[in-house]
């Protein structure tokens, strides 16, 4: 396996937010890109991240989050088979405050899992390296890196789960033998469904390789395993009910020389 450094990952990423070089970097995160067979060669490691920098421009973008704040000039460069011009993408969306919302409920709606006539379409949008995108792809990725992103999608863009984010996508798609036959042309298709970006997935795969074929091969530390939860709290035993109060003796000597006056009375 491929030995990643924090220097070499700078080389790759060095506009990376806070945390993400340092998780790539970490025995964990090179566990589970082993573990996806990602960084096997160096073929496999050059597309797995020249495709990550295309789509988050280099893992810098706002939260590692799809900005679906689109002028419509840009949706229908985006989407040019669904929209001919600025001018339909404005005819069926308005220009409303919130009609982007609208526009990728639609647009994303009733596909990849997500369900017609509900706000699926902008939640479930792209986040982290791959960008995952439709509620089925959260729940795939989910699946297979242990964290429940159908129902707290943000986990996805968090910098630390970014290598498992990456490795379970990967192992989703089954990308090891496409990479293996032909890097990011191979696997634009499979990566986010056209050839969106394939010009600068090239750019980047060219100027990656060259970093990732000095890399080290060497062992890859097993994965951790995951930490224990911690036991709830065991419930306090009850406190045992209050004695009833006993009679003292001198209570008692009192009584009974009360009853013998009453006696020598009568």
């Amino acid at each position: 396996m491929l030995k990643l450094s924090v220097a070499a990952l700078r080389q790759i990423f060095p506009q990376a937010l806070p945390g993400v070089i340092e998780a790539f970097a970490s025995d964990e995160g090179q566990a589970w890109l082993a573990k996806a067979g990602i960084s096997e060669n160096a073929k496999r490691l050059t597309t797995a991240f020249a495709h990550c920098h295309a789509e988050t421009a280099g893992f810098s973008i706002k939260d590692l989050t799809e900005n679906i704040n689109y002028t419509a000039e840009r949706m229908a460069a985006v989407w040019p088979n669904r929209f001919a011009s600025a001018a339909a993408v404005r005819a069926k969306y308005g220009t409303a405050p919130g009609w982007q919302k609208k526009a990728f409920d639609d647009i994303y709606g009733n596909r990849m899992g997500n369900r017609p006539g509900t706000s699926d379409g902008s939640m479930f949008i792209g986040r982290g390296g791959p960008q995952v995108t439709g509620r089925d792809g959260y729940r795939e990725v989910g699946k297979r890196a242990g964290l429940p992103l159908e129902d707290n999608p943000a986990l996805a863009c968090m910098p630390a789960n970014q290598p498992r984010i990456l490795a379970a996508f990967w192992m989703w798609k089954n990308l090891s033998p496409l990479a293996d036959a032909g890097g990011v042309d191979k696997t634009v298709q499979p990566w986010n469904g056209g050839t969106n970006g394939l010009a600068e997935r090239r750019t980047q795969y060219a100027r990656i390789l060259s970093i990732v074929e000095k890399l080290p091969a060497g062992d890859v530390a097993p994965m951790p395993a995951p930490a224990p939860q911690p036991e709830p709290p065991s419930p306090s035993p009850a406190a045992p009910a209050p004695a009833e109060p006993q009679p003292t003796r001198s209570l008692l000597a009192a009584i009974i020389a009360a009853i013998a006056q009453l006696f020598r009375r009568n």
